[in-house]
């Protein structure tokens, strides 16, 4: 069904917009193309917006065609937008020729074939609100106030969503009565706000009556109501109500007003926050093609918005019509757009997007001035966060993740977790193969660690008690040297890896006297700074460059260069994983780690193994220097350690060692952590180690590690994308092959979304996307979910908790079968297509 809005010039400048617009369409298809054609088109544009400008009076035109709509269930919809040659002004000077030429205008679009018409113009004082044009045209008419309506209220409720206001608590003052929007949103508001103020430039009968049956005060004193409200909403006809600079600090204001109430392109104040309300955004599936919806970026009025919907919906009927707005029929259209994809929740500020630092920055206001006394804070009683997890993720803590085109493909919002299992939002059930890379081996809140927790917090322990005797860190001390390897004794407690790792080398500085540190190719031992001086990949080091001084590096599982290396007598520390995890679960011959020791005694080097990722059962042995017989001179550990539930690390060292860095009472705090050996983070560690140096457990992690080995091995023989698989117990890794050359460069070459996520280095990414299509299928179609070896993104990880059963085995195993089937006949497919095409059409075979 056809439609037709009209509009008319708000300023002498929105004319030569207009004819900006016109040009858009052949001005973006040459964008980024012909650099060259769209200046040229951008001057024509120019050339014509100054004859228009000069151009005889009283001409009705049409500025635009709105194109390609389609509803959601599949009916199509085109529509014009008229334009007619009077100022705001000229219309209140005049209105009977206002009436005539939208008169005019609407038969122009029937005759072009529209079958309803919005009336964007001055609604307000065009035949009575819409009426009389609705009962002498041969064409359904509405004026958009209700959804313009819907979409101010919506914009309302989202603004305190955003800024943690309780509407419930707050005086709002509704500008414009006795006008249909201003009615319309005030009868909304009222429910829901603590107290609501009228506003109209005099009190009139119809005033007096508009704020009697809304059981509102009325206030003829704009001025007034600024200062006895904080939320303001205005919808004059007139445009210039609300003067910026009477707004109290802290003011929110809501201007649905064309031309708008709050005049300029921005104010100074960085106290109060200006938004543009009634905008509606059109449908992400609908195109942009017409100037108007590119220009906008998709942001339209909500007037023509309602016009669209009703034409989608193939309503001939008049809506919106009169001074009288029906609260149902406002709810009801709002409702009808929503079931369509317009979308009501983007704050706009004079027009633009609203800048994430500028909400930021007002939300800090509101929250000094409430702490002040100056405001109510609303307080959230869920554990959860009221807003959008992802949305709230991509703003505070990574922008990546949280990134929109990642949602639910490749990142997932998780809330609950239990044993082998994590739920999303929705409730959906996933096997987790990841485990917190470590961190859960005895799965999610498992039920001991739980137990000591409680039974931590009933007892109501101290939880941080400084150069005072805690019994939980000793009691969990005491059980770490009971089952660590020879000659570990002394334990110092932190909060992850990474710390516990900078205490083994600043260990190593105090006992050697050297300053130098060696360590391997591809390893990971965390990032800090210190920690990241040691550790192997080269991306994650560079951008922090220069690090800690003297750190040198050498193949993993090199005796030679070790050797040749110790020999040197010029490092403190060698520090090494006894499996490279992150690296891609390379394991080294048996026995390389006892010469490794061995080298270190004879060169008087601390001999360092991180068991961060490797330790608490993970590998088969509660540590994995365990296989190899390997007493460390220190051994660090995290992760697992707090049994999936609370972040702690430990470093564990030979007395001697501890006693010649520490061991004097000028010494003895030189290294210290505030939250380290915290009582529930050692209470879920003792429960944590009880749990994990369970025979029956260990033995869970060989049988399973070996169903999986031999299932996955067979999985490698059958599939042309894999390369192999390695590791050892629980701690797997399946390498693919990189994407075919020829693929890489086709998609390279392709205008991706994931282009903007990809940065400069887009075909090394690209060659890892048989890996990430794994990691995503596993997700999405089975349900599973996996990660990729952040420093070898060809490895997908096989790291499940340890409490794995044999039937979770064989469902993953079966999940990847199909997974590499699809991915291989993927690339065969690629590769033939890309074989036989010619400039993208297919060659004779």
């Amino acid at each position: 069904m056809k439609f037709a809005f009209l509009v008319h010039p708000i300023s002498d400048y929105t004319g030569e917009l207009w004819d900006l617009a016109i040009a858009a369409a052949d001005l973006r298809s040459a964008w980024g193309n012909d650099p060259f054609r769209s200046c040229s088109l951008l001057r024509q544009a120019m050339r014509h917006a100054m004859e228009a400008a000069g151009s005889e009076a009283g001409e009705i035109r049409v500025v635009d065609n709105i194109t390609g709509l389609v509803s959601v269930n599949g009916r199509p919809s085109e529509g014009r937008i008229y334009e007619i040659p009077l100022r705001a002004e000229e219309f209140l000077a005049n209105p009977t020729n206002a009436i005539e030429q939208v008169r005019t205008a609407a038969e122009q679009a029937v005759e072009w074939g529209a079958e309803i018409v919005g009336l964007g113009a001055m609604t307000g004082i065009v035949g009575a609100h819409g009426t009389w044009l609705a009962e002498n045209l041969p064409i359904a008419v509405t004026t958009g106030n209700s959804l313009t309506v819907y979409a101010a209220y919506r914009n309302l409720l989202t603004a305190c969503e955003e800024l943690d206001i309780d509407l419930t608590q707050e005086t709002v003052a509704v500008v414009g009565i006795p006008g249909s929007i201003a009615t319309g949103l005030a009868g909304l508001i009222k429910p829901h706000c603590r107290e609501l103020l009228v506003v109209s430039r005099q009190s009139s009968p119809r005033a007096l009556k508009r704020a009697e049956s809304l059981g509102a005060e009325l206030l003829t004193d704009i001025e007034e109501a600024l200062q006895r409200s904080r939320i303001i909403l205005t919808a004059t006809s007139s445009g210039g109500a609300v003067p910026p600079a009477k707004l109290r600090s802290g003011s929110i204001v809501l201007d649905v007003a064309v031309p708008p109430d709050v005049e300029g392109a921005g104010i100074n104040r960085t106290d109060v926050l200006i938004l543009t309300a009634g905008l509606s955004q059109i449908p992400a599936t609908m195109p942009r093609e017409s100037g108007f919806l590119w220009f906008h970026r998709g942001m339209i009025p909500s007037c023509l918005a309602e016009t669209m919907v009703l034409a989608l919906e193939d309503r001939k009927e008049s809506l919106s019509l009169g001074q009288n707005l029906s609260l149902a029929a406002i709810e009801r259209i709002g409702q009808i757009a929503e079931s369509h994809k317009f979308g009501f929740g983007t704050l706009h500020s004079f027009g633009h997007p609203i800048e994430l630092s500028r909400l930021t920055e007002f939300r800090k206001t509101l929250r000094r001035r409430r702490s002040q006394g100056g405001g109510i804070v609303k307080r959230s009683t869920s554990l959860l966060p009221t807003r959008s997890a992802s949305l709230l993720y991509q703003r505070h803590i990574n922008p990546i993740l949280g990134h929109p085109e990642l949602k639910d493909v490749l990142v997932k919002t998780f809330v609950r977790g239990e044993g082998m299992h994590l739920y999303d939002e929705q409730g959906r059930e996933y096997l987790d193969f990841v485990a917190g890379f470590g961190s859960v081996n005895l799965g999610h809140n498992p039920p001991q660690v739980v137990g000591a927790i409680r039974e931590a917090l009933t007892a109501q322990v101290p939880g941080f008690a400084q150069a005072a005797v805690n019994p939980l860190a000793a009691k969990l001390a005491d059980e770490l040297v009971a089952v660590s390897p020879q000659g570990l004794d002394q334990v110092f407690f932190s909060n992850s890896g990474s710390e516990a790792n900078e205490a083994a080398l600043k260990l190593a500085r105090a006992v050697t006297g050297r300053t130098a540190y060696l360590s391997c190719e591809r390893s990971y031992h965390g990032k800090t700074l210190g920690s990241l001086s040691v550790t192997g990949n080269v991306s994650y080091r560079k951008p922090f460059e220069p690090l800690i001084p003297d750190c040198h590096r050498i193949p993993f599982g090199d005796f030679e260069k070790l050797e040749e290396q110790l020999e040197t007598g010029r490092y403190a520390a060698f520090i090494v994983e006894p499996i490279q995890a992150e690296g891609g679960m390379y394991e080294p011959r048996h026995g390389w780690l006892r010469e490794a020791e061995s080298l270190c005694r004879a060169n008087n080097t601390l001999f360092i193994v991180d068991e961060v990722q490797t330790g608490m059962g993970r590998t088969g042995n509660l540590f994995a220097c365990d296989h190899d017989e390997v007493s460390p001179d220190v051994m660090t550990l995290a992760k697992s350690l707090g049994g999936g539930m609370m972040p702690i690390g430990a470093t564990l060292m030979r007395r001697e060692h501890w006693n010649k860095a520490y061991g004097s009472l000028t010494q003895f705090a030189l290294h210290t952590s505030t939250f380290g050996g915290g009582s529930l983070a050692c209470a879920a560690g003792s429960a944590a180690v009880d749990a994990l140096s369970n025979e029956q457990l260990l033995h869970n992690v060989n049988d399973r590690s070996e169903e999986l080995k031999a299932g996955l091995k067979e999985l490698c023989n059958r599939h042309v994308c894999l390369k192999e698989v390695r590791g050892r117990g629980l701690l797997l890794g399946l390498e693919f092959h990189p994407l075919p050359k020829q693929a890489q460069r086709h998609w390279a070459g392709s205008d991706s979304w994931m282009g903007s996520l990809l940065g400069t280095d887009v075909e090394a990414i690209l060659s890892t996307f048989s890996v990430l299509y794994v990691v995503q299928t596993l997700l999405d179609a089975h349900r599973i979910y996996t990660q990729s070896a952040r420093s070898n993104p060809f490895v997908v990880r096989i790291q499940p908790p340890l409490i794995i059963t044999s039937e979770q085995v064989q469902r993953f195993l079966s999940a990847m079968g199909e997974t590499c089937e699809e991915l291989d006949r993927a690339i065969r497919l690629t590769d033939n297509l890309m074989a036989r095409s010619v400039n993208g059409r297919l060659a004779n075979a």
